[in-house]
């Protein structure tokens, strides 16, 4: 997929890759990596300035990402610079969603990306039959659960781990689910704000008072929208 793409484009600006250092004017530009530094800030408007379409390539571009969880690094998503065209989500953007992505980008097309959640298609979602009052008190399984076969075939919420399966985009074929780690978000949400849907998904279940208390459930891949400035 990724050759069909490099053959319908030509690379202007790639800093890793090549040595071109001015920034021209191109049809598309690809962002990764959220914003960290104000240094940052007058880049991305450049490229937006100078490209026809921006996409945020990735989850921190596209939400911030994982620094979100650091006290004292900024992690602010490209758009609350900048207007996005697209997006295309994921840590690291799944292949086939990233594949399909880029060449609907090369042929002009917008992108489609999955409007089910994680859950419509899991593994383990058996008969979809959540037991709410169940106590989420834990973000992982232990190693034993890692190593059953068992424990492999019951949904993560039904075993007392908190999935964020329920208001996450599909796309990814559930790699970490197939590898017994319960869904942490990097598609973003179907619709809407990922912190609303996070809020009133968290208030659906019984969380344990340490989970409560625990500030990376809200920030482990985005942090509240702001208002761009």
């Amino acid at each position: 997929m990724f050759p069909q793409f490099l053959e319908k484009t030509e690379i202007t600006f790639f800093p890793f890759i090549t040595n071109k250092k001015d920034l021209i004017k191109s049809d598309i530009a690809l962002v990764e990596g959220c914003v960290s530094e104000e240094s940052q800030i007058e880049t991305l408007k450049n490229i937006r300035k100078n490209s026809t379409k921006l996409c945020a390539l990735g989850t921190c571009a596209a939400f911030g990402g994982i620094l979100g969880l650091s006290k004292k690094k900024r992690s602010d998503p490209i758009s609350k610079f900048v207007e996005v065209d697209f997006v295309i989500p994921g840590c690291p953007p799944p292949i086939n969603l990233l594949g399909n992505a880029l060449m609907d980008l090369a042929e002009n097309k917008s992108i489609k990306l999955p409007e089910k959640n994680m859950c419509y298609s899991c593994p383990l979602k058996g008969d979809m039959k959540a037991n709410l009052n169940t106590l989420i008190s834990r973000l992982l399984p232990s190693n034993s659960e890692l190593n059953s076969d068992d424990d492999k075939q019951v949904c993560f919420l039904k075993r007392g781990i908190l999935c964020l399966g329920p208001i996450t985009r599909e796309g990814c074929d559930h790699q970490c689910i197939k590898q017994g780690i319960p869904c942490e978000g990097c598609l973003g949400p179907p619709s809407k704000d990922f912190t609303s849907n996070l809020i009133n998904f968290l208030s659906l279940v019984s969380l344990s008072n340490q989970l409560k208390r625990y500030d990376g459930i809200f920030n482990r891949f985005s942090k509240p929208i702001l208002k761009r400035r």
